[in-house]
C-alpha cells in the first residue's frame, strides 16, 4: 500500500475520463450529437482570440506561485509573452514552425513561455518534469526541438537525454535573481521579463488553422508515447466550446470580480494546459500555481484564498472526501468542482457534497489528449441523476459506438468503443502515419479505445478500456515501454506488463518476468532497475517470476491471458 504522500506526488499528469448529464440529440440509431448550438471557429490569430476580452482585466493578477508568491498581472504576462516570442526570432534565430520544448513545473513563467512560443509561430511541445533520460530522449527524437526551456533542477537529466538523441538545442533556464545558471545556457529573465518586443515582427506572423500549434504526448490506444498534433483550429475551437453557456464555469473577470483557481494539474498535460490554463486566462481568472501537489498547501489555499473553481482528479476527490481536516470552510466560496482524468464513483462525489454543505455543483468530464481534452461535460445548473455518468456532449461533438469485434456501429444505448468527432480532434500523430491511420476514420472520428454507452437524459458512461494502456491517476503508462526496459536487464529473458486495480491509483503496472537460465535476481531488484529509468508514476508495483509469457502466433503478448492466469 502506498503512502498518501506518494499518491499525491504522482499527480503530475492527467487525462479526462468521465460521464455526463443533460440530453444530447440522437441523430440516427447510431449517432449522438450535442444538444448545444454549434460554435463557429473564429478567424484570425490564436493569441488575439486568447486576449479578446483582456481589456476588462489587464491590471488583475493572472498567475501567482503558491510557493514563491511570484506573480504576473495580465499586462505583464502579455508583455513577457511578446518579449519571449521576439527573442526566439531575433536572439535565438528560430523561424515559424520550429519546435520549442518546455519541461517546467506549474509556474507563472510556464504561461509566458508556452503562449509566447505560439505567438512566435513556433510549435510548443511539453515534457513532464519528472521524466528521466530515457523518456526525454524518446520525446525529443520525435519532435527535434531547436530550443529547450527548463529550470536548473532538471538541467543535468535533460542534457543526458539530448546527448542520447544526438541533439544540441539552445537551452533557456527559468532563473531566480542572483542565481548562477549552467554555462552556455540563456537566462529566461533576460529575454522575457527584461527583453523587448518587436510587434512589427510579431504582427506579420500568420498561421493557418490547420497548422500544428502544440505537440503534447499520449500513448494513444497502444504502444509507446506518441506526439499528438494539436492545431490552431483545435485550440480556438476549444476556447469557443469552453465559453458556451452550460460549459463555461468561469465568469469573465472585471475590476469588481475575479474567479480564483488553484492549479496543481500539470500544465504540460492537456487537461492542465487547455482546461485550467488556457480556458481561464481567456476569462481573466486568477490562477494560483502549485509546482507539485502538497496536501497542506492545497488545503490552506482552499481555506484562505477564496477559491471559486476547483479542477481535480479522482485521488484528490477521494482525499477531499475522506481527509479529517477538510470541512465546509474549504468550500465556502466554491461554485464548481470539476473532476476528470479517470472514473470516479458516485459515493466519492457524495462525500464531498456532504462536507461542503453548500450549493456547489460537482461536474465531471470526459476527453483525452487527442480530443484537445474536450468531449463531454456536466452542464451548469442541470440536475444530476447519476454521478457515475460523466456528462453531456459539448458543442459540435458527435459520438458513435462501435462493436470492437466486428467494427460495426451499435445502436445508441448499447455498449461499444467510443468514437468522437468534432473540431477539437487532433490532426494526427507526429511523424507516425500508421498510428494516425489506425486511430482516425475516413469520416473524421477518433477511436478512443474506451468502451462506453450513452443514456439519454443521464449522460455518457465510460465502462472499460479495450486499449492496452494502464492509467495510473489518469496518467498513461504504456506496457510496451516498461516491457522494453525490463528486457534490457541482463538477467531478464522476457516480460509482460498489465494494469491491475488499485484502491487509490485506479491502476498500477504489474510485471510478469521470465529469467535467463542460471540468472538469480529478486523481483525487488527488477523493480528498482525499472524505477531508475522511469518517472515515479510508471514504477512497477509488483514483479512476478513466471516460466513463460503467453503470446499468439505472431508473438503478440496475450495480456488477457496474463490477467486470467496470474492477476
Amino acid at each position: 500500500m502506498q503512502s498518501t504522500r506518494k499518491i499525491l506526488r504522482m499527480l503530475k499528469n492527467v487525462k479526462w475520463q468521465r460521464e455526463l448529464s443533460s440530453t444530447a440529440s440522437v441523430n440516427s440509431e447510431f449517432v449522438v450529437k450535442s444538444s448545444l448550438p454549434d460554435i463557429v471557429v473564429p478567424k484570425g490569430r490564436f493569441v488575439d482570440r486568447l486576449w479578446r476580452d483582456s481589456s476588462n482585466f489587464k491590471n488583475l493578477v493572472a498567475l501567482e506561485s503558491a510557493e514563491t508568491k511570484k506573480s504576473y498581472t495580465y499586462d505583464q504576462l502579455q508583455r513577457y509573452m511578446a518579449n519571449f516570442a521576439t527573442s526566439l526570432h531575433k536572439k535565438l534565430g528560430l523561424k515559424s514552425g520550429d519546435v520549442v520544448a518546455v519541461m517546467l513545473p506549474n509556474s507563472p513563467e510556464f504561461a509566458a513561455v508556452g503562449f509566447g512560443t505560439l505567438q512566435a509561430g513556433c510549435v510548443l511541445t511539453t515534457i513532464n518534469p519528472i521524466y528521466k533520460e530515457h523518456e526525454i530522449k524518446h520525446q525529443v527524437t520525435i519532435t527535434q526541438p531547436k530550443v529547450f526551456v527548463t529550470t536548473p533542477q532538471y538541467y543535468d537529466t535533460i542534457v543526458k537525454g539530448l546527448q542520447s538523441a544526438h541533439l544540441n538545442p539552445k537551452i533557456i533556464i527559468v532563473d531566480k535573481p542572483n542565481e548562477t545558471i549552467p554555462g552556455g545556457t540563456i537566462r529566461y529573465s533576460e529575454i522575457a521579463e527584461n527583453g523587448e518586443a518587436d510587434y512589427s515582427l510579431l504582427d506579420k506572423i500568420e498561421k493557418n488553422d490547420d497548422d500544428v500549434a502544440v505537440i503534447p504526448f499520449s500513448s494513444g490506444t497502444t504502444g509507446l508515447p506518441k506526439g499528438v498534433e494539436i492545431t490552431y483550429k483545435n485550440l480556438k475551437s476549444g476556447l469557443e466550446i469552453m465559453s458556451t453557456g452550460p460549459n463555461s464555469y468561469p465568469v469573465l473577470s472585471t475590476g469588481d470580480y475575479q474567479d480564483v483557481i488553484p492549479c496543481f494539474l500539470p500544465f504540460f498535460h492537456i487537461y492542465g494546459l487547455v482546461i485550467a490554463l488556457m480556458g481561464h486566462l481567456a476569462k481573466g481568472s486568477k490562477l494560483i500555481t502549485l509546482s507539485s501537489f502538497s496536501t497542506t498547501l492545497y488545503l490552506n489555499i482552499l481555506k484562505n484564498e477564496k477559491v471559486t473553481l476547483m479542477y481535480i482528479v479522482p485521488p484528490i476527490a477521494i482525499l477531499l472526501g475522506k481527509h479529517p481536516d477538510v470541512g465546509r470552510d474549504h468550500f465556502k466560496h466554491v461554485r464548481h468542482v470539476v473532476c476528470g482524468a479517470a472514473p470516479l464513483s458516485a459515493t466519492d462525489v457524495e462525500c464531498i457534497l456532504e462536507k461542503a454543505k453548500t450549493n456547489l455543483e460537482f461536474n465531471q468530464g470526459y476527453g483525452c489528449t487527442e480530443t484537445t481534452s474536450l468531449a463531454t461535460a456536466t452542464f451548469k445548473g442541470k440536475k444530476i441523476n447519476d454521478y457515475n455518468a460523466c456528462g453531456e456532449l459539448m458543442s459540435n461533438i458527435q459520438f458513435k459506438f462501435v462493436d470492437p469485434a466486428t467494427g460495426n456501429s451499435v445502436p445508441v444505448g448499447e455498449q461499444g468503443e467510443i468514437y468522437v468527432k468534432g473540431p477539437t480532434i487532433m490532426k494526427g500523430y507526429h511523424k507516425d502515419e500508421e498510428s494516425t491511420k489506425n486511430s482516425l476514420t475516413e469520416d473524421g472520428y477518433f477511436k478512443t479505445g474506451d468502451l462506453g454507452y450513452y443514456k439519454p437524459g443521464v449522460g455518457t458512461f465510460v465502462t472499460d478500456r479495450i486499449k492496452e494502456l494502464i492509467k495510473v491517476n489518469g496518467l498513461q503508462v504504456a506496457p510496451a515501454e516498461l516491457e522494453s526496459i525490463l528486457r534490457s536487464h541482463p538477467a531478464v529473458q522476457d516480460a509482460g506488463v498489465i494494469g491491475v486495480p488499485h484502491e487509490f491509483f485506479g491502476e498500477v503496472p504489474k510485471a510478469f518476468v521470465t529469467l535467463k537460465k542460471e540468472s538469480k535476481i529478486s523481483p525487488e531488484d527488477i523493480q528498482d532497475f525499472v524505477a531508475s529509468k522511469v518517472a515515479a508514476f510508471k514504477k512497477i508495483d509488483e514483479v512476478i517470476l513466471v516460466d513463460s509469457i503467453p503470446k499468439n502466433m505472431t508473438g503478440k503478448i496475450l495480456r488477457r491471458e496474463l490477467k486470467k492466469m496470474y492477476a
